[in-house]
């Protein structure tokens, strides 16, 4: 690939909303990234490497080595190489980096090329006006610098009424990146659903219920259900798309991609073509070549769009990852940077000789600087370890809740009944249930549903949330908190009253008259807690003369001041 070649791809590609100049068809795709491997470019001393172990082998085919031992051998003979030769390897380095930035833009045009600014946020309107050039010159092939410097001129002497229409444009991106948040997929019954709402709305008529539109569903013929099908089918297809893009804007991690004969059982068991994997293992190997070929050029376009998003996925977890600790030598060249040296003399060689000479009292300074950064990092790295790099878990229902608690249960008592009848026993059980224990598991539901808010917050703006996350209490709790951590100070505890301060913790309050009697009990708990600190940090002529109900009142108040 020629550099000018490579130069003129460097732009962003387009969006849907944008409209597109030229159509790609399969064919021609296939053949512009049946080359393309992605493969990361090796430094000029990773060829000189590898030249050097193949030239090893051959001469010692029969002798068993060590990687370890070749490589310091080899280093010290690339140490000694003169410029001229290093030169000539690092030559076939820029190439193959060029080459890997071209593979990059070409897989970004093509496989993404309904998305603009995938890297970015939602993008300006100058910036949508920029990027409609530079795909008008990628096109033409043009320098983009060329392009940049003309359009960023256009932009200044546009009038307003021009400008409106790309105004107008960032908005409606702005509402393209909000859709993208949408994950479930759609049901052809779904979507009738919908439109009936929609329809009855539109009539200023009154709302239908689910159960009055499901008898309508039920009368449409095949032809009409096969229609809404296609409907639903390139809604969950626009949304795949929109969900890739808040992937890639946010940085999630990407999944394993699937290999040929992945795909083809995910197409076909749609289709099903058959029941089970030995039956679909068998219709893989009948295929002819041509057919496997299909598949094969559909798995290498998923391979390399999950290297692409993997390379912004890693871009993202670098930014955040703390910088290494420095040594004590480096801690001194950070002192010495901007000294000069002796003419003659080579820096590192320099540099060195001086640390090696310093006094043990002068080297203890940059030891001590060195073990501080040591025990920052150690920490940050703490922190780092508990951070979470993919979208938080979608919060569950009451009801969820409730399978989640009940199901496991149900299964040590009949574990050889189907999932779907212990569900529908669940669901019944889930009807009896008293409000009470109802409201318990509506609570929990609310707090996970604060915490997936918070956490899904967090990801958007940093790209990452924390595990250890808390959700934050209402004036009641944070009262309670207050006073469990009173009595967490008290050495000598009940074991109900640490049942009943876990319990609050997790937000598993039980009913209003079990409480108010947990609370006398409390009450009587602290007051015999108070009578007993009291005996032991008294004397005893002083416990004898404060037996008496009013004394045991006035220190109870003052333990509660203290």
């Amino acid at each position: 690939m020629s550099t000018k070649k490579s130069r003129s791809k460097s732009k962003s590609p387009k969006r849907s909303s944008q409209k597109s100049t030229s159509v790609y068809d399969e064919e021609q795709m296939d053949e512009i990234l049946e080359n393309i491997t992605l493969k990361r470019p090796r430094t000029g001393y990773t060829h000189f490497f590898m030249e050097e172990v193949e030239k090893y082998k051959s001469k010692n085919k029969n002798k068993k080595f060590s990687l370890q031992e070749i490589a310091k051998e080899f280093a010290e003979k690339w140490k000694s190489l003169p410029d001229s030769k290093k030169e000539a390897y690092n030559e076939k380095f820029k190439e193959e980096r060029m080459k890997y930035k071209g593979e990059i833009e070409l897989v970004r045009h093509y496989l993404f090329k309904d998305y603009n600014d995938i890297v970015r946020r939602p993008p300006t309107a100058y910036r949508i006006y920029l990027n409609e050039k530079l795909c008008e010159g990628f096109e033409k092939n043009l320098d983009p610098k060329e392009v940049k410097a003309k359009a960023s001129k256009d932009w200044k002497m546009m009038d307003e009424d021009k400008r409106r229409e790309y105004i107008d444009k960032k908005t409606e991106n702005d509402t393209w990146f909000k859709k993208a948040k949408q994950t479930r997929k759609v049901t052809p019954l779904s979507i009738f659903v919908q439109k009936t709402i929609q329809a009855a709305k539109d009539k200023n008529k009154e709302v239908p219920t689910i159960k009055e539109i499901a008898p309508a569903w039920n009368k449409l013929s095949a032809a009409e259900k096969e229609k809404y099908k296609t409907y639903a089918e390139d809604e969950n297809r626009d949304r795949e798309k929109l969900r890739e893009i808040y992937e890639l804007v946010n940085g999630v991690k990407p999944k394993r991609p699937a290999g040929a004969f992945r795909v083809f059982l995910q197409e076909n068991a749609k289709k099903k073509a058959f029941s089970t994997l030995k039956e679909g293992r068998e219709l893989w190997e009948k295929l002819s070549e041509d057919e496997k070929d299909v598949y094969l050029k559909k798995a290498h376009r998923i391979r390399l769009a999950y290297k692409y998003k993997k390379m912004i996925y890693d871009k993202k977890i670098k930014k955040i990852l703390p910088k290494r600790p420095a040594n004590a030598y480096a801690q001194f060249l950070k002192e010495k940077k901007g000294e000069k040296i002796p003419k003659g003399e080579k820096a590192v060689a320099y540099w060195r000789d001086e640390f090696d000479n310093l006094k043990k009292d002068q080297k203890r300074k940059y030891e001590d600087k060195a073990a501080r950064d040591r025990e920052r990092y150690q920490k940050k790295m703490e922190e780092f370890k508990n951070c979470v790099f993919d979208l938080p878990k979608r919060p569950l229902n009451a009801f969820s809740l409730f399978v989640k608690d009940r199901m496991p249960d149900l299964k040590q008592e009949k574990p050889k009944e189907e999932t779907r009848k212990l569900l529908k026993q669940i669901a019944k059980e889930w009807k009896e249930e008293d409000g009470v224990s109802q409201r318990k598991y509506e609570k929990k539901a609310e707090v996970d549903k604060m915490r997936f808010k918070k956490q899904l917050k967090d990801f958007e703006s940093l790209g990452y949330y924390k595990k250890n996350y808390r959700a934050p209490r209402n004036s009641s709790t944070s009262a309670k908190s207050k006073k469990s951590k009173r009595r967490s100070r008290s050495k000598s505890r009940s074991s109900k009253i640490k049942k009943e301060e876990e319990d609050e913790e997790d937000y598993d309050e039980e009913e209003e008259e079990e409480e108010e009697e947990e609370k006398s009990k409390r009450s009587k708990k602290r007051s015999t807690s108070s009578n007993s600190k009291k005996g032991s940090k008294k004397s005893k002529t002083q416990d004898s003369k404060r037996r008496t109900s009013r004394s045991s009142k006035k220190s109870g108040k003052s333990q509660k001041k203290k």
